[in-house]
């Protein structure tokens, strides 16, 4: 039974990974990603203060805020990689770094935890080399490029002759505010002017109150760029839950550490949001008080904060339940199976003739995945 209850929560878990990025995603311009992390961990302090109360509140474990600092630093490179290669890849990419740290650290009991050795241990080797050729196989796809702007440039150039629209200086040449350009679309609502707006934030590059630029980063250039910060968050993430582990492992080291995985909850998100914070006053001096944030993103923000924290709780609760040996490997690939299908239903991030090889990619990695958590079970 506390199998099957463990697997249940990966699956929660995993819902809610794949699925947090989605409405900040679709809602607006994130910019530099500086404000939504932020509001991000400001949504994932909130879930963790209930949590704390609700469970009666436990001895504050500051240990363990240093594994919600590890996870509030990978998540500021989150933004950047989706925008360099798309939600679905960025989350994959980055899941199996974590997937291969997360599942070493438990696996062999690395700095100072307990060694896990699965039931069936080359069942579980055997995954785990079927998730790493799924991740490669995720890194080799590629995300739409210049080609498909330029379409929609040329349709939308059209568009625009055929009516004759005028536009205002600022913003026929790009110089205009993004205030100003939605303004266009405000004063009439017609179609021309709504793909006037939209060919000047696809193909020109815009700049942010605090003077970033903000685009889409295509090509090798920006694929690399997304896989090396895709590596960077998945070490970060692989290793935030070693400091709970750890006091769990080695008790007689602390002040009477509670054994329970939930009762670390609010120490872990509280490192989250001060790591958050503390980066968050750091832009803003650096930007002179002008961080860019689109108004349009503060909701979507706390949702996709409010799913981390769930899915959070659950992968506490599937860690006591089964290890981390068996948990990180799945709960680091099957979100980024969830995103890779947001990419390509909703978001159109694939090309069409790289279906074939994202398929097979998901289809080994799911394979890879249920070959771990069966390795417990037999």
């Amino acid at each position: 039974m506390s199998v099957v209850l463990g697997l249940s929560a990966c699956v929660v878990s995993s819902f809610c990974f794949g699925t947090m990025y989605v409405a900040v995603r679709r809602a607006g311009d994130p910019g530099d990603g500086m404000v939504v992390q932020w509001l991000v961990c400001s949504a994932i302090f909130l879930i963790g203060l209930l949590t704390y109360i609700f469970t009666g509140t436990p001895p504050f474990q500051h240990f363990a805020m240093f594994g919600g600092a590890l996870w509030a630093v990978g998540n500021l490179t989150a933004i950047p990689i989706i925008n360099a290669i798309g939600l679905g890849m960025g989350i994959l990419i980055w899941g199996v770094c974590g997937c291969v740290v997360g599942w070493a650290i438990g696996r062999f009991g690395l700095f100072g935890l307990k060694e896990s050795v699965p039931s069936s241990p080359n069942l579980n080797y055997a995954g785990l080399v079927f998730v790493i050729i799924g991740g490669i196989l995720f890194a080799l796809v590629r995300p739409k490029g210049k080609n498909d702007v330029q379409t929609v440039v040329d349709s939308a150039s059209s568009e625009l002759s055929r009516q004759a629209i005028p536009l205002t200086e600022s913003a026929a040449t790009g110089r205009g505010t993004v205030e100003e350009r939605i303004g266009l679309v405000e004063m009439d609502g017609g179609g021309a002017e709504r793909t006037a707006v939209a060919v000047d934030v696809v193909v020109r590059p815009r700049k942010s109150s605090g003077g970033a630029a903000v685009t889409s980063t295509n090509g090798l250039r920006g694929r690399v760029i997304g896989v090396v910060f895709s590596v960077f968050a998945g070490v970060c993430y692989g290793s935030m839950f070693t400091p709970v582990i750890y006091m769990q492992h080695n008790p007689q080291k602390f002040n009477n550490p509670p054994r329970e995985a939930i009762h670390y909850v609010f120490s872990h998100f509280s490192g989250v949001y001060l790591t958050s914070t503390a980066v968050l006053l750091f832009y803003i001096g650096y930007k002179n008080n002008k961080p860019y944030i689109d108004s349009r993103l503060i909701f979507p923000s706390f949702l996709a904060g409010t799913f981390w924290a769930f899915a959070m709780l659950a992968w506490f609760m599937a860690n006591d339940l089964l290890s981390q040996a068996i948990t990180f490997p799945i709960n680091s690939m099957a979100p980024g199976v969830i995103a890779s299908l947001w990419s390509v239903f909703y978001f159109g991030e694939v090309d069409k003739k790289d279906l074939k090889l994202l398929t097979a990619a998901i289809f080994i990695t799911i394979f890879g995945a249920i070959l771990v958590g069966l390795s417990t079970a037999l």
